[in-house]
């Protein structure tokens, strides 16, 4: 099972006209999702971050939310597992194993797809990289047959 990462999530729900490259590897990477070739999960830490990017993003809180809600419901059609929220106590267990993260928003997805036995992180989000010996990183590229 692949963990996804929000910064993969954003590309296929809310900003596939400004990363439209990205946008056709996210789209393959789901696709591949959907039939069942390959498996994947997130987490509400993902699915909440996507929502606070809709609103932080959009000229006012009410266009954002329904944007927001939008990407919300665009992810949830996908056969995603969603992962729990991480107790303090898993969070304090494993935040010493990826104290190389650099960016602590960055550890609940780490320990979460961690502690559910991922095997990978996809993500467009290069901080992974310094954890990639525990929990390797890939992007949806890695994906595409060559």
């Amino acid at each position: 099972m692949l963990y996804i990462d929000t910064s993969v999530l954003l590309v296929y729900t809310l900003t596939q006209a400004v990363e439209p490259e990205r946008y056709r590897a996210t789209a393959h990477f789901f696709a591949q999702i959907i039939s069942g070739a390959l498996s994947g999960a997130t987490s509400f830490y993902a699915l909440h971050e996507v929502h606070v990017f809709a609103i932080e993003n959009a000229p006012d809180f009410a266009t954002g939310a329904v944007f927001g809600r939008q990407a919300l419901l665009q992810i949830l059609s996908i056969p995603l597992q969603l992962l729990p929220l991480v107790s303090r106590i898993e969070r304090r267990r494993h935040a010493a194993r990826f104290a190389a993260l650099r960016d602590a928003s960055d550890l609940p997805h780490a320990i979460a797809a961690s502690v559910h036995g991922c095997e990978a992180i996809v993500a467009y989000d290069t901080h992974f990289r310094s954890i990639a010996r525990i929990l390797p990183c890939r992007t949806p590229e890695h994906f595409i047959p060559s």
